[in-house]
């Protein structure tokens, strides 16, 4: 069972932009497993539409809705997906020894901490950059008691797909702010939003009463070619690119054109 080391998660701890030839003294310290994986700690835990189908991948012995929540972010009126945790607080992937059951396909929130990322985009080139903020002091494993270690940042972040996942992160953002500029969002109806989430999130999922997926209804309703490969053969990175490059832009613009 995961420890309960709360008193060392300071949500008010301050933040240095890392450089990338930077280090930093840390240890993911084995006696505090499990206590950045708990709500009562760390509160929302934000998804990626690449995240989730990297979890659902990897989690097949659950429904999407055992492993997400949507939300409409009141900023963009977009929906957003994050982490549902169990009804103790926990995340659906916290072992009871306070392992991660999706160690290898965790989110990249996951991936990053205990340094978070702060993305820019840049109007005039439309591109996105990045920076990794350190979070000083902010869990156990910046304290003596974990024998921190000098971490580089490169090796730090040189975990298993880290590349896919920043790619994936900085097209999503992309994606959103073009279609806040190019469309009204908040007149979208609480319909249309559900249509969209379904879009993004859920296109493996097999659509209510029917033998048919979210992806073969959408495909057919948006005009999109349907694939000779079965659902379930796709990647993650192949339905995080259909969902944000293909399906999510022609349902906005069936509806602002319809």
């Amino acid at each position: 069972m995961p420890n309960d080391l709360k008193q060392y998660l300071k949500k008010d701890a301050g933040t240095k932009v890392l450089e990338k030839e930077g280090s930093f003294n840390f240890h993911c310290a084995k006696e505090c497993w499990g206590t950045c994986c708990i709500k009562e700690n760390i509160g929302l835990l934000q998804l990626s539409v690449y995240d989730v189908y990297r979890l659902l991948k990897k989690r097949q012995d659950l429904n999407i809705l055992d492993l997400i929540e949507r939300k409409i972010e009141d900023d963009t009126h977009l929906p957003k997906a994050y982490m549902k945790w169990r009804e103790n607080g926990w995340c659906p992937n916290l072992e009871e020894n306070g392992s991660c059951s999706v160690y290898e396909e965790r989110p990249f929130a996951c991936i990053i901490f205990p340094l978070s990322a702060e993305f820019k985009i840049d109007d005039t080139s439309n591109t996105v950059t990045v920076n990794y903020l350190l979070r000083e002091k902010l869990c156990y494993g910046f304290h003596k008691e974990a024998n921190p270690v000098s971490q580089k940042f490169k090796d730090f972040l040189n975990s298993n797909n880290f590349d896919n996942h920043e790619k994936f992160e900085k097209l999503e953002i992309q994606k959103r702010e073009e279609w806040q500029k190019q469309y009204d969002l908040k007149s979208l109806t609480d319909e249309q939003l559900h249509k969209l989430g379904q879009t993004l999130y859920c296109l493996q999922d097999k659509a209510n009463n029917k033998n048919s997926y979210f992806m073969d209804m959408y495909s057919e309703s948006l005009k999109i070619p349907k694939r000779a490969k079965r659902i379930e053969k796709f990647t993650a990175e192949e339905l995080t690119t259909l969902a944000l490059e293909e399906f999510a832009p022609r349902l906005l613009k069936q509806f602002f054109t319809s």
